[in-house]
């Protein structure tokens, strides 16, 4: 048992050190996917009165594993082929746009949770409102020419 232990000590360690250069990366992925799990959960548990449900929690892990596997795999790959620069601005790219797309997730999420009559509420539905690109919906004429182009 201890050799498999110090086996596994051994791997996590050596991935651990070979992808050191995109730790930063990394560490920033954990923090989103921890907050949108966590702004996920209040608002399922607070706001819809649903239960824990193991199944959205899987999905939560599934989506963060496989954004580490990519991001993972990229820098490899891009090391292997002598670009380790470009790689790392390929993961740089991935991260900031997960950032994004799940910055946008938690401020609906914060937006829920907060009551409509405090400043946090108009702050953070202020800042989703401008994050999702809403304010396009309200351009005159757009609404118009992207109806018209879904018809053709």
């Amino acid at each position: 048992m201890d050799y498999f232990k110090n086996l596994l000590i051994g791997l996590v360690t050596g991935i651990a050190a070979y992808l050191n250069p995109i730790s930063g990366e990394i560490k920033s992925l954990i923090a989103v996917f921890a907050l949108n799990f966590i702004c996920g959960l209040l608002t399922a548990l607070l706001i819809n009165h649903e239960s824990f449900s193991f199944k959205k929690a899987w999905r939560c892990i599934v989506e963060a594993t496989i954004f580490f596997a990519l991001v993972s795999c990229i820098y490899f790959i891009g090391e292997h082929k002598g670009n380790p620069e470009g790689a790392l601005q390929c993961v740089s790219f991935i991260t900031y746009s997960v950032f994004y797309f799940y910055g946008v997730n938690i401020l609906r999420n914060i937006k829920e949770i907060l009551p409509n009559s405090s400043n946090g509420h108009k702050v953070v539905a202020f800042l989703h409102y401008v994050l999702s690109v809403e304010f396009i919906k309200n351009i005159p004429y757009l609404t118009n020419y992207l109806q018209k182009g879904d018809t053709k």
